[in-house]
């Protein structure tokens, strides 16, 4: 990968998401090859998303917009497994958001259908439960996500899985279960940063707050 687009991942992860747009858009000339112009549009796709839930409400639909806009080129242009992966996951909750349930049930039906042993793509999924208000559903989901993601010794989604059923569990009254997995969340998110060198700085963010106020 090109030193921009790490460095450009390196913003994304710290939350700087304005600026990791701007770095890519301002080196876009560079792209020579289909995974670079895939990658780049990956790390906006899910900046834009970022920026669209965390920022303004009167620029959301259009950060949403742009998002869906990133993630379809990845689909495009990456043969890439990870690349790919990580567009659709990040594809449904934009279509969710804008209102396109539907659309965004069949994005997920292809990414688990493309990558049915791939935790992150049934994470997503926990999510469209959550948000479709299938709170029991979600919990289920969220245990298998758990179950691979530690047999595979991925700690990013392990924490990514606690963190969604404790959102569950919030919905459903477990509040003490709710406490319990925010707080596990959040060690993973440290444990990952620790042996990744990668920030988590906006995840532990959110499962401290959400810690925090129940």
């Amino acid at each position: 990968m090109t030193s921009f687009l790490v460095e450009a991942q390196k913003l994304y992860s710290e939350g700087k998401w304005e600026a990791a747009v701007y770095l890519i858009d301002s080196e876009m000339v560079k792209f020579t090859e289909k995974e670079e112009v895939a990658e780049g549009s990956r790390i906006k796709g899910w900046s834009f998303y970022y920026m669209a839930i965390k920022g303004d409400e009167s620029s959301k639909k259009n950060f949403l917009e742009f998002s869906r806009g990133s993630f379809k080129i990845v689909l495009r242009e990456s043969l890439e497994k990870s690349t790919r992966i990580s567009a659709l996951n990040g594809l449904p909750l934009v279509l969710w958001i804008l209102g396109e349930t539907k659309e965004a049930w069949e994005v997920s039906s292809r990414a688990v259908k493309e990558f049915p042993d791939e935790p992150s793509a049934w994470n997503t999924r926990s999510i469209l439960c959550r948000w479709g208000k299938d709170f029991e559903q979600a919990v289920e989901v969220c245990n298998e996500v758990y179950s691979k993601a530690l047999s595979r010794g991925d700690l990013r989604t392990a924490g990514h899985a606690k963190q969604n059923r404790g959102d569950a569990l919030r919905e459903l009254g477990r509040i003490e279960e709710a406490k319990l997995d925010y707080a596990t969340a959040i060690g993973f998110y440290r444990d990952f940063e620790r042996e990744s060198g990668q920030s988590m700085v906006p995840h532990i963010e959110g499962a401290t707050k959400k810690l925090a106020a129940i």
